[in-house]
């Protein structure tokens, strides 16, 4: 994946996320983020990302 930009969510730390995970294949992408929760939510941003990078990729297929 490139270019990576979120919309919503912890601008500072999404920054951050983008940056590191730009060039990432999916499957590396969903191996170190996919499941990170954030508080007391079932989610959060990066799993979130996991979850619209797999779907990105399935569409293109």
């Amino acid at each position: 994946m490139t270019n990576i930009v979120f919309v919503g969510g912890c601008n500072g730390n999404l920054k951050a996320i983008a940056k590191i995970l730009d060039g990432w294949t999916v499957e590396e992408i969903e191996a170190k983020v996919k499941g990170n929760t954030c508080g007391q939510r079932p989610t959060s941003c990066a799993d979130q990302l996991c979850i619209a990078v797999r779907e990105a990729y399935e569409a293109q297929k």
